[in-house]
């Protein structure tokens, strides 16, 4: 009785590990998880398995006259796979399953280096007692299209020196996001014009078939101004993107 009465407070309790079977994902893409359960001290009910996508996104809210600044976590996709049966103390229970990564995910990983945050939460639904939960960090890569337009950037002289994931929405004339945060890649030139572009804030809408690009340019005694196009997603290559690029940074 004593083991029950701890298991339903999380002591003792079954508990869940997801590994992840592909090492980068794209998004847009299928990756496969394989979830393993172990019993713990006592029998336990499973009612179910839950999967959610999540990032760490920087938000703002207004708190009297100041704008604050902190990071939220999102939930940027969930699956609930029914897993629907009794574990035995000690007993390990194996699942597979294949999830596909909705398109506008934002990347973690870019040249290398990691630029965003984002895991992938998986909990487990125990009758009468505390969940039991994993997370394990995702490496995404930008899609093909994506990469193809910020390395033409790069070469058109500027320098990529921070990427965020913002929370919000994208809308432009050509194309809106869905997800409710988004990827900005912020650009500084590496030489100063007088009237050229101090800043460039590059971000991708991906529908699965087209990439819209939304560039917000930042211009010495001009201000900001946004420039959009859709970038078909089977150009794929710094050639193929560049009359695109060229046009918005034009």
């Amino acid at each position: 009785m004593l083991k029950k009465i701890l298991a339903s407070v999380g002591i003792g309790k079954a508990s869940v590990d997801t590994i992840l079977l592909d090492e980068q994902l794209r998004a847009g893409e299928p990756f496969r998880i394989e979830v393993v359960i172990t019993g713990g001290e006592v029998e336990q009910e499973l009612n179910g398995l839950e999967f959610a996508i999540m990032a760490e996104a920087k938000a703002e809210k207004s708190v009297g006259d100041d704008e604050i600044k902190y990071n939220k976590s999102l939930v940027l996709q969930s699956w609930k796979p029914m897993l629907k049966q009794t574990i035995a103390p000690g007993e390990t229970i194996t699942r597979q399953f294949n999830l596909n990564l909705h398109p506008e995910i934002p990347a973690t990983r870019l040249f290398g280096q990691r630029i965003g945050k984002i895991w992938l939460q998986t909990g487990l639904d125990i009758k009468n007692g505390i969940d039991g939960s994993d997370k394990d960090p995702l490496t995404i890569l930008p899609s093909p299209t994506q990469l193809a337009v910020l390395e033409l950037i790069e070469q058109a002289g500027y320098r990529l020196y921070k990427t965020d994931i913002e929370a919000g929405y994208i809308h432009a004339h050509e194309f809106s996001s869905h997800l409710p945060c988004y990827q900005e890649y912020e650009f500084k030139p590496e030489s100063h014009s007088f009237f050229g572009a101090r800043e460039l804030e590059v971000s991708f809408v991906d529908n699965g078939e087209e990439t819209g690009v939304l560039i917000e340019v930042d211009r010495a005694f001009l201000g900001d101004g946004y420039r959009s196009i859709a970038i078909p997603n089977e150009l794929d290559t710094i050639e193929a993107v560049r009359p695109y690029v060229e046009e918005l940074l034009g």
